[in-house]
C-alpha cells in the first residue's frame, strides 16, 4: 500500500539516527532524562532563552495542552474549514464550542474573534489541508489585534517545507509576543513521525502554563535522542526541502494534466479537485494501491519520491480509463 494520506516524508530519518539509537540502549532501563538536552538545542536553534520552549510528544502534545489550558466554558476555540481534523477533535474531547470560517482569513477576522471570546485561534500554517502559507507578518499583525487572552496558534508542522522568501518576524520575534504559541514537529521533513517528538515555542507565561498540566516523562529518550540527532545536520533539511519542491511540481503538473485542479502548496502535500465523474476517487485509488486523503469533494495527497509519483498516476489513469471505458459501455 502506498501511503499517500498522512503526509509523511518519503525517506526515513537522517543517517545519524540509528547510531544514536544504538547507543541508547544499554540506557533504556532508565526513566528518560535527555528532554533537557533537546529543549537546549531547540533554543540555541531558534536563539531564544530556555523557558519559551516545550518539548512535547509530538507537536500534538503540545496542540492538546493548548486547548486544555486557553480554552473552556465561555472560550471557545476557532480554527478555519477545511480544517486540520485534529481540531474538532480535540475541541469534542474538551467540550470546547468550536468557531468556524471558511479558509482562507478575512479582514475582519480579529474583530470577530474578540466578539466572540474566542480563547484560541489556531492557524496551521502552511495550512492543511490546502497548503498555503501565511507570511509571519499576518500572524503578528493579527495577534496585534486581539486580546492577550486570545492566543493564536501558530501551528507550522509544515513549515521546514516552504520555500519562498519571508522577511516577516522570526520564530524568536514571535516568541516575545505575549499571546503567539508556535509549534513544531519532528514528524515531517525530519522523518521521526513514528517516535513522537515535537515542540512549542512561546513567552515564558504561555510555555508555564502548558508545563504546568504537561505528563511527566512524556517524551521518550528514544525521541529525544533521535531529534538530536536529527538537529545536528541542517543541511538535511535544505536538501529535503528542495527535493519535496521538485517532487510537488511534477505531481501537481501531471495531476493538472489529466484533469484535477491542484492549489499551490507550500508543504509536502496538494490539496485537488478530481475531474468530474462518477468517480468514487478515494476508494478507487484505494483499489489500486494508492491511499490518500478525503477532504470533502476534494483529496488531500502526500507529496512522495519520484518512483512513489509514477505509482500513483499509473493509478490515476487506470481509474481514467475505467471511466472511459464504463462511459463508453453506457452509450
Amino acid at each position: 500500500m502506498l501511503r499517500l494520506h498522512a503526509n509523511e516524508h518519503p525517506q526515513g530519518p537522517p543517517a545519524g539516527v540509528a547510531e544514536s539509537l544504538h547507543a541508547l540502549v544499554p540506557e533504556l532501563h532508565r526513566y528518560p532524562s535527555r528532554e533537557g538536552a533537546l529543549q537546549a538545542a531547540i533554543a540555541e536553534l531558534h536563539d531564544v532563552p530556555l523557558n519559551r520552549v516545550l518539548v512535547g510528544a509530538g507537536s500534538a502534545e503540545i496542540i492538546s495542552l493548548a486547548w486544555r489550558v486557553f480554552t473552556g466554558p465561555g472560550r471557545a476555540a476557532f480554527f478555519h474549514e477545511p480544517e486540520f481534523e485534529f481540531y474538532p477533535m480535540l475541541s469534542a474531547q474538551c467540550g470546547t464550542a468550536a468557531l468556524t470560517r471558511a479558509w482562507p482569513p478575512e479582514e475582519h477576522l480579529a474583530e470577530y474573534l474578540r466578539q466572540e471570546r474566542v480563547g484560541l485561534m489556531a492557524l496551521s500554517n502552511p495550512h492543511n489541508p490546502t497548503g498555503a502559507w501565511q507570511p509571519r507578518q499576518a500572524i503578528a499583525d493579527l495577534a496585534g489585534r486581539l486580546p492577550d487572552t486570545t492566543v493564536v496558534l501558530n501551528d507550522e508542522a509544515y513549515y521546514d517545507y516552504v520555500d519562498v522568501p519571508d522577511a516577516g518576524p522570526s520564530l524568536k520575534a514571535l516568541s516575545e509576543l505575549p499571546n503567539v504559541l508556535t509549534t513544531r514537529t519532528f514528524s515531517k521533513i525530519y522523518g521521526l513521525a513514528g517516535l513522537r517528538v515535537g515542540y512549542g515555542v512561546g513567552n515564558a507565561r504561555l510555555i508555564g502554563l502548558l508545563r504546568s498540566l504537561q505528563t511527566p516523562f512524556s517524551v521518550s529518550s528514544t525521541a529525544c535522542s533521535a531529534a538530536l540527532a536529527a538537529l545536528a545536520d541542517q543541511t538535511l533539511v535544505l536538501d529535503r526541502r528542495a527535493r519535496n519542491r521538485e517532487q510537488r511540481e511534477a505531481m501537481a503538473a501531471a495531476l493538472t494534466e489529466r484533469g484535477f485542479e491542484a492549489e499551490p502548496s507550500q508543504a509536502n502535500f496538494l490539496y485537488v479537485r478530481p475531474p468530474r465523474g462518477t468517480a468514487d476517487w478515494v476508494a478507487d485509488l484505494l483499489d489500486r494501491g494508492v491511499r490518500v486523503y478525503p477532504v470533502g469533494s476534494a483529496l488531500r495527497v502526500t507529496v512522495g519520491s519520484a518512483a512513489e509519483t509514477a505509482v500513483l498516476i499509473a493509478a490515476v489513469d487506470d481509474v481514467l480509463t475505467s471511466i472511459q471505458t464504463k462511459s463508453m459501455e453506457e452509450i
